[in-house]
């Protein structure tokens, strides 16, 4: 359940950095605004769950354009570091807003899923997830073949050449954080109900480096990387677990081989000496065998 789960939240997060170029160290917010909307509606207004997953997705949106619309003349580290800050106020707000979010002692008793009299199991939420993460892969799927796509790769490679052809940034980079926001909230939303208690700490600013990292050792503006990423960095911790003080070393140093790899295209170089290799060995046994 959880690698689908972190593998909804890198694949919406590929949309704004890895299909747009855009930074965004605070996209665990989002998911935590979802849940924590789900949890008021659900113990305060007793609103169903497929209602609390729509609605959660519309609250993140709002909060993704209230991250894009100030940022949007912002680059680099200067964009890193405001959503940063955003992810970090979002937190105080939600440790100290009492009568809202029951600051640290979070939100208990939220209700199972259900459709009808039909409770969910832990295996109907696993379907659940899964349907959300083949939506969140089609929509980008869909993307990147549309001309919405070609215009976020246009910003992440270079924005003046995109202006001058005519791409409206605003719109697009705004799209880009809102689209993203909107399916992390989902997930978020889904998440609270999956659990049953939602608080401050339920998502940390760890997490959303943790998506970023994601995002990064799968491959960004890929369809399928984010999600071999997360499921790469949600399984290794867990079987290393037994190797507590040495787990996350082992995972930095997996991060820091493919990104240097990475930059030194040593996959094309390998792959072009395997593909080299095997069509000697072919060719050997072809005059072989006459």
């Amino acid at each position: 359940m959880m690698c689908i789960v972190f593998a909804i939240l890198a694949s919406s997060l590929n949309i704004a950095v890895g299909l747009t170029g855009l930074s965004n160290l605070s996209h665990a917010t989002f998911f935590g605004v979802g849940a924590f909307v789900a949890a008021i509606l659900n113990t305060r207004f007793h609103v169903p769950f497929y209602i609390n997953m729509v609605a959660g997705g519309l609250v993140a949106m709002s909060f993704g354009w209230l991250l894009g619309a100030p940022t949007l003349r912002l680059k680099g580290v200067f964009l890193a570091l405001v959503t940063f800050a955003f992810g970090g106020a979002m937190r105080v707000v939600e440790m100290n807003w009492m009568s809202l979010t029951n600051g640290p002692m979070g939100i208990r008793n939220i209700d199972a899923a259900k459709i009808g009299r039909w409770t969910f199991s832990n295996i109907a939420y696993i379907y659940c997830a899964l349907a959300l993460l083949v939506l969140t892969l089609y929509i980008t799927d869909r993307i990147m073949k549309s001309k919405i796509g070609r215009a976020f790769f246009a910003i992440k490679y270079d924005e003046t050449v995109g202006k001058s052809m005519g791409i409206n940034l605003t719109k697009y980079k705004i799209g880009a954080y809102v689209l993203s926001a909107c399916l992390a909230g989902m997930a978020g939303a889904m998440y609270a109900h999956y659990v049953s208690f939602v608080s401050p700490d339920t998502v940390t600013m760890a997490d959303s480096i943790a998506v970023l990292c994601m995002v990064i050792l799968g491959g960004p503006g890929t369809l399928v990387g984010p999600v071999i990423g997360a499921t790469i960095l949600t399984l290794v911790p867990e079987i290393f677990r037994f190797a507590q003080l040495y787990r996350l070393v082992f995972v930095g140093v997996v991060m820091v081989v493919v990104l240097i790899g990475r930059e030194n295209n040593w996959w094309s170089t390998i792959s072009n000496k395997l593909a080299r290799k095997s069509k000697a060995v072919a060719e050997q046994g072809k005059w072989g065998g006459t």
